[in-house]
């Protein structure tokens, strides 16, 4: 195809040199066979894009039948026509001449329809203003002598009207085109753009030339026509990139409408001298109302772009900077920041805050943090000053030009401040603030380093209750350490770090196991197993508690889901947080997560803690209650180590309580130990709820538990947690083995008490 694009190419530049040699008049060998050849391999190129590429092939199809039908229309004029005398006019070859204009306009409907999707209604005006512009100047310069040539019978003038009608409104497609498509149309595009506008420009030409009386063969315009062929097989198979860009192009945006207006106002001064027709005039007025309008949608696009770029860069509920904006005022002091001229950032951080958001609400929260904003701002001491909200309870405050001394000031008026009381929906609530302060440049002159620097002076004026303090390279250490620690975490909790460990709960005194318990351990990488209690503060102090509620109901429902297809439908237990139990939402993700694996309700239960009740325990009736109707078992974990307040046992909707381990230890040697449990189990079945006794380490733990009639157990007597795989090798061992407690006395015997508490 390239090596025939080339053969049309060279054909094409023949013609033209033969142009230029013979100049006006009809030659046979260039005006039939050069002029024929070009057309002909022109049709050819694009018959073999549509047989040989799927891609478009509609756009390319009509536009080869329009080549085909010209074809047609040069053959019937130059056999049937021409050798006539005189020339009839109109004939059946301007028939088919006007019916490929039809095609041209199909074939670009079709190749630019998938592309205006998505076209701002700015760009869409574009079009329009250029198209009137582009009209009235065809009217004014080129349609205007034309009149005075159509003369004749009234199908004639009807035909030769519309030759120039077809050719501007051909133009006038290829300007919308270009404007409204502009830098995201496809090479294809605009080649097949630049064969319409050359078409159009030899017709027109072709036209007054004809009106004045001038010669119509072998002109320069002759050339153009067969170029249009030429353009069209380029467009055929230039090839076209993956992905268009999307964006208009930025200075097609300025050009259109400053063109379309010099355009217009450049036909109403020739109206003003020459005769020009008035429907050119009207669409120079209204391409330059339209050009005013797009000037106002300009003005109100900048206005909406300026409110947007304050939006993103501004704090919805305190009406600060938040991170972006911050970190943009920051970066300017920063800049500006030298050993001579010293700035200090200071990092805020509430105490307590979380108990202000558990007792009064979010809603109560939020107010909160609005009047903090208000009295933070009161303490700023000029207009450089860059105050920020960062999330959560985060406040930043960069000051320029300060001492370490003077920073130190604005730490104690800013806690000075926050220690007043604040009265929300009518109750007094009482506030501080810890208050981290790093200095610029001697602790850093990159914003994020100094935020990471003055978050853990922050966190040892938290820990240490110094009210604010200065980052100390050589006592903040353990705060780098922490920092350090979280992000492993972080990407623990989100790289796929976790894993389940699974404790079996055995019947008694049939020994059977009835459910397991899925208890989570960090994979560390270099480290080994790390257990909860070692990472799970740092968790929550990193806010990824809910992302890790999530990681585990996942890999829990997909193991159970996995027993269950290997014949072993065996109820897994899943420990979850406060914060999750007051969730409303939680219910619906516990059901997708459900649907989605095909396990049964009844095979996950559901462990929360005394401290869960206690947050909020209105929400959490509610949300146990549904999660219960599911078919879920709701057990409370601990019990025994908080406050066991029999009030919520008789009203939130439980199955079981697990007796906390700290009771269980030391009940082979301590009577009032041994009846805190034996009456805990009474209480337990007079309620209707399941008993599980935890931390059963030795037989006679075992044995007396079954003996005050408690249903189920659990610990190292048995087994310690064990991961999946293990587990079912666990369970099949035991398989052909009696495990009655009333008779059989079990192997395994007890472990280290000591060892038993280091894994949680």
């Amino acid at each position: 195809m390239r090596w025939t694009v080339v053969a049309l190419i060279g054909t094409w530049l023949a013609y033209v040199v033969l142009l230029v040699l013979w100049g006006p008049g009809l030659v046979t060998l260039r005006d039939s066979v050069l002029y024929v050849a070009v057309s002909v391999l022109a049709a050819g190129l694009v018959i073999a894009r549509v047989v040989l590429v799927t891609r478009e092939r509609p756009a390319w199809t009509v536009l080869a039948v329009g080549l085909v039908l010209s074809l047609g229309a040069m053959a019937v004029y130059g056999l049937a026509v021409a050798p006539l005398d005189p020339e009839p006019f109109p004939s059946v070859a301007d028939g088919l001449f006007l019916t490929v204009y039809l095609a041209w306009y199909g074939a670009v409907a079709l190749l630019v329809r998938n592309r205006l999707r998505d076209v701002p209604r700015s760009v869409w005006l574009d079009g329009a203003v250029a198209v009137l512009a582009g009209g009235a100047l065809l009217g004014a310069w080129f349609l205007a002598p034309i009149r005075s040539a159509l003369t004749g019978s009234l199908l004639s003038v009807m035909v030769s009207t519309a030759y120039p009608v077809a050719d501007v409104l051909l133009l006038l497609l290829a300007i919308f085109g270009l404007v409204v498509l502009g830098s995201r149309a496809p090479r294809t595009l605009w080649w097949f753009a630049a064969a319409m506008v050359t078409a159009g420009t030899a017709d027109l030409a072709y036209w007054q030339s004809l009106s004045a009386g001038g010669p119509v063969r072998g002109t320069w315009f002759s050339a153009l026509w067969p170029a249009s062929r030429v353009m069209l097989a380029v467009a055929a198979w230039v090839p076209v990139p993956e992905r268009a860009r999307r964006r208009p192009a930025i200075a097609m945006l300025l050009v259109a409408p400053a063109v379309s207006l010099v355009v217009s106002v450049g036909v109403l001064v020739r109206a003003s001298e020459h005769e020009v027709p008035v429907a050119a005039v009207a669409m120079a007025a209204t391409a330059l109302l339209g050009v005013l309008l797009r000037l106002a949608m300009t003005v109100a696009e900048t206005g909406r772009m300026m409110d947007a770029h304050r939006i993103a860069a501004t704090d919805e509920l305190t009406d600060l900077p938040n991170r972006r904006g911050f970190g943009a005022g920051a970066a300017r002091v920063i800049a500006a920041s030298t050993p001579e001229n010293p700035g200090a950032l200071l990092m805020l951080d509430l105490d307590g805050f979380k108990e202000v958001n558990d007792s009064l609400g979010h809603h109560a929260g939020d107010r909160l943090l609005a009047d903090l904003a208000d009295r933070i701002r009161d303490t700023l001491r000029s207009p450089d000053d860059v105050l920020g909200r960062l999330g959560g309870d985060e406040f930043a405050l960069m000051l320029p030009g300060v001492t370490p001394a003077e920073a130190d000031q604005v730490a104690l008026r800013l806690a000075a401040a926050l220690r007043t009381r604040f009265i929300i929906d009518g109750v007094s609530v009482q506030s501080a603030a810890s208050i981290g302060i790093a200095l610029v440049p001697e602790h850093g002159s990159e914003l994020s380093l100094l935020l990471r620097r003055a978050d853990i002076a922050m966190y040892r004026a938290k820990v240490d209750h110094l009210g604010h303090t200065t980052y100390d390279a050589e006592r903040d250490q353990v705060g780098e350490d922490r920092l350090h620690r979280v992000a492993e975490v972080r990407q623990a909790v989100e790289g796929g770090e976790l894993v389940l460990h699974y404790q079996p709960k055995v019947a008694l005194p049939e020994g059977t196991v009835v459910a397991v318990e899925a208890l989570v351990r960090w994979d560390r990488p270099g480290h080994g197993l790390v257990f909860p209690d070692d990472f799970l503060p740092l968790v929550e102090d990193a806010g990824l508690m809910p992302a890790l509620t999530a990681v585990v109901l996942e890999a829990a429902v997909t193991q159970a889901a996995a027993w269950r297809a290997e014949g072993i439908p065996l109820p897994v237990a899943v420990n979850l947080p406060s914060a999750a139990v007051v969730d409303e939402a939680l219910p619906e993700r516990v059901a997708d997560l459900l649907a989605r694996h095909s396990l049964p309700a009844a095979l996950l239960q559901i462990e929360i803690t005394e401290e869960a009740l206690l947050r909020d325990r209105t929400r959490a009736q509610a949300v146990l209650a549904r999660l219960r109707l599911m078919g879920i078992r709701i057990s409370i974990d601990d019990y025994g180590s908080g406050y066991s307040s029999l009030a919520y046992l008789r009203e939130l909707t439980v199955d079981e309580i697990k007796l906390d381990k700290s009771f269980v230890f030391p009940m082979a040697d301590d009577a009032r130990a041994a009846s805190i449990v034996r009456s805990t189990i009474d209480l337990a079945h007079a309620l209707g709820l399941g008993i599980v006794a935890e931390g059963v380490e030795h037989l006679v733990a075992a044995q007396e538990l079954s003996s005050y009639g408690c249903d189920t157990a659990q610990g190292y007597f048995w087994t310690r947690p064990l991961p999946a795989h293990r587990l079912r090798e666990w369970i099949d061992a035991r398989s052909d083995q009696d495990h009655d407690l009333d008779r059989v006395d079990l192997l395994g015997g007890a472990l280290d008490p000591s060892a038993a508490r280091a894994d949680p």
